[in-house]
């Protein structure tokens, strides 16, 4: 029997920082409470393919390792004759929906491919996508849902937006009948990390500085992501305090807006399988970086994962990974699909998760970076493709650059050295699985083209 689906993937979360990561706030009560029904399942070890929005939402769309879509650079989108999830439950019946405010998952980088619903959230698109009568209430409601009445829009959060239209759908699902595979990008805890008014002195005593001062703060930072990192993010304990209290407040902005979408859903909708997760997480000093940018380090690619709704599917300590959750979900949906990289869910059905990051991203990255300040060290950091196979215990990484081994928690030290066995071991097993699961599914190249909204867009969020 068919079932509906609701994959909502959260911008910028790392695990760390989500209360069931064991964090110190109570970021996200209501993902720990999805996870604790008796439906309900929450993975401690759940890696993303991909350190950025674009592959990584390309992974867990087509199924496939970055280096196989090869959607993992700034200029290239999803080739057209890669196959999608979205496509595959269209064609089995589906209605498919998309929402998602970040240009890296939108029509120009070959992602809305497979829905035939599509919105993108953007400067330009937002009153034709949501209506006007939508965006009128967003209006009444900016000093709930978002920054109040200010023309910045960096500051401006739109949960609330995509919320109103994803809810449409599951009302017309519901309505007509129909099998609805909602996919939602809520993107309102990618930096700047400027929280909706309520939620901005939520943990303020947590820093010295004033929130206005905290504000200007975040602003200014994502303003110069780039010129920080050249500086060597010289941020003091109280800016780094204020920094994280107001990423945290937007997880929980971000976790409120989770629960609004599912309890709708689940009132109206028989029984849906619900998928929270997170693209990736989010860099602060790590390894001298912020956002999400060049290293492929737990903070950036450990993240979130709660499956409500999949029989036989539950909560353990294991390694995971999204392919894992998309291949259980068809599964449970009887819909056929090859999600290459999945091996499902179950507990030891993966011995180590992968995360890539593209060398020609990176580098345009450190390029950036440089500009900013020439003395920047980018020698110290892989070049080239970057692969990472992380176990329990211990995290491996190779490139053009080298390889290095690293026994976890510490991200800093090689001990390749000191545990050559272990070296060996993961540096055949990486090259096994890059001759199996790397290699690219299309010779096709296509070309990412964003408009002059989108590119403002993209620059707003760092990434140009």
């Amino acid at each position: 029997m068919s079932r509906d689906i609701v994959w909502i993937t959260l911008e910028s979360v790392r695990q760390d920082h989500t209360s069931l990561g064991g964090h110190h706030r109570d970021t996200t009560p209501f993902l720990s409470s999805l996870a604790g029904r008796t439906t309900g399942a929450a993975f401690e070890r759940c890696f993303s393919h991909d350190v950025w929005t674009r592959a990584s939402s390309a992974s867990i769309l087509t199924g496939l390792a970055s280096s196989a879509h090869r959607t993992w650079t700034q200029e290239n989108r999803l080739s057209s004759d890669v196959p999608t999830v979205p496509e595959a439950l269209r064609d089995a019946g589906y209605r498919t929906a998309c929402v998602s405010p970040n240009p890296q998952l939108s029509d120009a980088t070959g992602l809305a491919r497979g829905f035939d619903h599509f919105h993108y959230l953007g400067k330009d698109t937002l009153v034709e996508e949501a209506g006007i009568p939508t965006v009128l209430r967003y209006l009444t409601k900016l000093n709930t849902h978002s920054a109040g009445y200010t023309t910045d829009t960096g500051k401006h959060s739109v949960g609330y937006v995509s919320n109103a239209i994803a809810k449409r759908h599951v009302r017309e699902a519901a309505a007509n009948d129909e099998d609805l595979f909602l996919y939602t990008h809520l993107g309102d805890s990618h930096h700047p990390y400027y929280p909706p008014k309520p939620y901005q002195d939520l943990y303020a005593d947590d820093f010295e500085m004033s929130v206005e001062e905290a504000l200007d703060l975040v602003m200014e930072m994502s303003d110069d992501l780039h010129g920080y990192i050249a500086r060597g993010v010289p941020f003091t304990e109280d800016e780094w305090n204020a920094l994280q209290a107001m990423y945290d407040a937007t997880i929980r902005y971000v976790d409120d807006t989770v629960r609004s979408l599912v309890e709708y859903a689940e009132e109206r909708l028989d029984d849906p399988i619900v998928v929270v997760t997170a693209d990736h997480g989010e860099l602060f000093g790590e390894k001298g970086m912020l956002a999400h940018m060049v290293v492929a380090d737990d903070a950036v690619s450990h993240v979130p994962l709660v499956v409500s709704g999949v029989d036989g599917v539950e909560s353990h300590d294991g390694v995971v990974q999204h392919a894992d959750a998309m291949t259980d979900v068809l599964d449970a949906v009887g819909v056929g699909f090859d999600v290459a990289a999945g091996v499902g869910l179950a507990p030891e059905a993966r011995e180590f998760a992968v995360t890539q990051r593209s060398g020609v991203r990176c580098a345009s990255k450190l390029d950036t970076i440089q500009e900013r300040d020439p003395a920047f060290d980018a020698a110290r950091y892989h070049a080239g493709d970057l692969t990472s196979l992380r176990t329990r215990d211990y995290r491996y990484q190779r490139s053009e650059s080298g390889e290095e081994l690293f026994a976890l928690p510490d991200e800093m030290t090689d001990v390749a050295g000191d545990h050559p066995d272990v070296c060996e071991t993961l540096a055949a097993k990486a090259e096994s699985w890059l001759g199996t699961y790397g290699v690219p599914t299309s010779e096709r190249e296509e070309q990412a083209e964003f408009d002059e909204s989108m590119t403002s867009h993209l620059e707003d969020l760092g990434y140009l």
